[in-house]
């Protein structure tokens, strides 16, 4: 199996799909310490930085499995919930990235916060998404 994360972090899906006997075929971090974790850990992957700008095309139907946890911070209780008015509201980039690459599974993750806010819009959105990529 490949995999594929975006808003790797310091690389828990990576982590998990290295356990699985998965091979981690790229990543995307912004964050500079995340960035040297992931390096350290997967030296062969492919590393990204910036997910808006990063054209993903040439994974296109080379990945089994891509996961990301996009930014919760719009959603999230602790934050001020300004959803998608928020910079960091970056499920479009992600859906993006989906239809570049055409993966067989998506892994999305995110916190409760994205199940209520605003009625469940985001949420609804995010599953309607899911099921128009089939």
């Amino acid at each position: 199996m490949t995999h594929g994360s975006l808003f790797s972090g310091i690389g828990g899906f990576d982590l998990a799909a290295e356990w699985m006997g998965w091979e981690n075929v790229f990543h995307c971090e912004w964050n500079k310490f995340g960035q040297r974790i992931l390096k350290h850990y997967w030296p062969r992957a492919i590393s990204y930085d910036n997910i808006k700008t990063t054209d993903f095309r040439i994974h296109r139907g080379r990945i089994d499995v891509l996961s990301g946890g996009f930014p919760c911070q719009p959603y999230s209780s602790a934050g001020k919930r300004l959803g998608k008015e928020d910079d960091r509201h970056l499920w479009p980039e992600m859906l993006r990235a989906i239809r570049e690459i055409q993966p067989k599974w998506v892994v999305p993750e995110n916190v409760l916060g994205i199940i209520n806010w605003n009625g469940g819009l985001v949420f609804d959105e995010v599953q309607a998404d899911l099921e128009a990529e089939g």
